[in-house]
């Protein structure tokens, strides 16, 4: 297993621009899979240059089987020491998802999915909350299948998107964070879609390469309790494994009381039933890679498309800066669900005057 050049350049854009990673800090590398261990390597090798700690930890998926064959205790159980020792001993974490099935969990009942979710994540929430974390999806056949495109079109996709200057996008997306910044209100028009809500007294957040890799995207939270109106979301999502598309939402005074879905609408509904969360947005996010183009049924890659918006159901962050500390939205989901504002007369108005129209930023 030899890493190669691009998986030397692509971890020191991790350890160095992203985390920062300095001499004598401990760092936990995590990846779901071996696919992405020529990655994990090259991750490790450049910690041991920068003088810190690495420790790789590989999740070798048996998820199917766990939920298929666990009974009520072992579904209940938590091994809570082992969860607080992970995200105490740490100062920067690195997660490297690399599905070898997308599918895996198609035969499971959706509430056994989303049962286990909510035990597990509050030790999640603890490592996002300390605000030194990163995550990337690295390619497999399966994630190749799932967008439709080869594995060899994906693997350089990947490096290609991944590997950008992230120092110039900063510069382009603080432009759009301090417009942000300033507004009060947003009203987002499309397709089916008039959605409008304050953002009155919240701080957006520019990301370019921080906490996801490849990046591009200014987010902040909602005033959740302000959300009016009506949106429709026209690209494809999966969630536990679950694809739904053409998502419809009504919402009063914050919360959703209209709701369907083209395809997976059952799954849609059983989401929007997790807690009274789960019913209002907790994010609004603008993507501005315009290097990826097409949308590969993945959330970290298709929320960065240039031109697009997307709207996540459930947790707001809690910090300043992209998410509200005081007046957040509880949730133990936060799903982004892209709408392409690419089309004719899609715009999205930050007090009324055009911020993102038909794909292309009016600054």
């Amino acid at each position: 297993m030899q890493s190669t050049t691009r998986d030397d350049k692509l971890a020191k854009i991790f350890l160095g621009h992203s985390l920062n990673i300095q001499p004598k800090e401990k760092l936990l590398i995590s990846a779901s899979d071996i696919h992405a261990l020529p990655l994990v390597k090259a991750i490790y090798v450049e910690a041991l240059k920068l003088g810190a700690y690495p420790v790789t930890e590989m999740h070798t998926n048996f998820s199917y089987q766990f939920y298929k064959l666990a009974n009520d205790w072992q579904m209940n159980y938590i091994p809570h020491e082992l969860q607080e020792a992970r995200v105490k001993w740490a100062d920067a974490y690195i997660t490297i998802v690399s599905d070898h099935n997308h599918k895996e969990l198609n035969q499971i009942p959706r509430e056994k999915v989303l049962f286990r979710s909510k035990l597990i994540r509050p030790y999640s929430d603890k490592i996002i909350d300390k605000d030194r974390w990163l995550l990337t999806y690295y390619p497999t056949q399966s994630m190749a299948q799932e967008a439709e495109v080869s594995y060899d079109w994906l693997m350089d996709f990947y490096y290609r998107a991944c590997i950008v200057d992230y120092k110039k996008m900063k510069n382009h997306l603080t432009k759009i964070e301090t417009i942000l910044d300033k507004g009060n209100r947003v009203r987002i028009i499309g397709q089916k879609t008039d959605l409008t809500f304050s953002i009155k007294g919240r701080l957006a957040k520019a990301a370019y390469g921080e906490r996801n890799i490849p990046d591009g995207e200014v987010f902040l939270a909602p005033v959740h309790q302000s959300i009016e109106g009506h949106v429709y979301f026209d690209l494809p999502s999966v969630i536990y494994s679950s694809e739904v598309n053409g998502i419809y939402l009504e919402f009063k005074k914050g919360k959703v009381v209209k709701a369907k879905a083209d395809f997976g609408n059952k799954t849609l509904q059983k989401v929007l039933d997790t807690d009274p969360g789960a019913r209002s947005f907790g994010e609004l996010g603008i993507g501005t890679n315009y290097q990826i183009k097409k949308a590969m049924k993945n959330t970290l890659f298709d929320e960065k498309i240039g031109g697009t918006i997307h709207l996540a159901l459930g947790r707001s962050y809690r910090e300043e800066r992209g998410g509200s500390p005081d007046d957040f939205n509880e949730s133990t989901i936060h799903w982004d669900i892209i709408k392409d504002m690419r089309k004719k007369g899609s715009t999205l108005l930050v007090d009324d005057k055009p911020l993102l129209k038909e794909g292309k930023f009016m600054i």
